[in-house]
């Protein structure tokens, strides 16, 4: 591994900042911590079906960023989120809350972990089971996206 950078080194955070990490246009995929890198990925997936998706790191939970949150609205219809927790009352549910006063026709899916007892597995597999790798994510775009175009259709 490389050398640890010096404390003074790293830049700051602006306190309640999110970062988007990819500007997209047909969707935006709201990650919570280690999500970013499986909604990267998924967003590269998506990429080669021809769909152009947003990555927001969340790296505040509470308080959210409103100013990257009504921007996200803004320019896009469908928002989902992604949390390795529960969704009773987790990120996508404050996130759902928070769109609901912005942006009522924005539609939001929330993905995280059912709030019920799992089989002891790896983390990956865990996160497989419940749809939060990069394939259950960018397969929750697509069947949103196919929706859309039936009823738009």
């Amino acid at each position: 591994p490389g050398e640890v950078p010096v404390t003074a080194e790293i830049p700051a955070v602006p306190y309640g900042s999110w970062e988007v990490l990819r500007q997209g246009r047909d969707a935006a995929i709201l990650a919570a911590g280690v999500m970013c890198q499986p909604a990267i990925e998924a967003a590269e997936l998506l990429g080669a079906d021809g769909l152009d998706v947003t990555v927001v790191n969340c790296r505040f939970i509470k308080p959210a960023d409103r100013v990257v949150l009504q921007s996200i609205v803004d320019e896009h219809r469908f928002v989902l989120t992604a949390e390795d927790g529960t969704v009773v009352n987790g990120f996508g549910a404050h996130v759902a809350a928070l769109v609901e006063e912005m942006a009522p026709e924005v539609r939001v899916v929330i993905a995280g972990a059912a709030d019920r007892t799992y089989e002891h597995a790896s983390r990956s597999d865990q996160l497989a089971e419940v749809g939060l790798n990069a394939a259950g994510l960018a397969e929750r775009v697509r069947a949103w996206m196919a929706k859309e175009s039936v009823t738009a259709g």
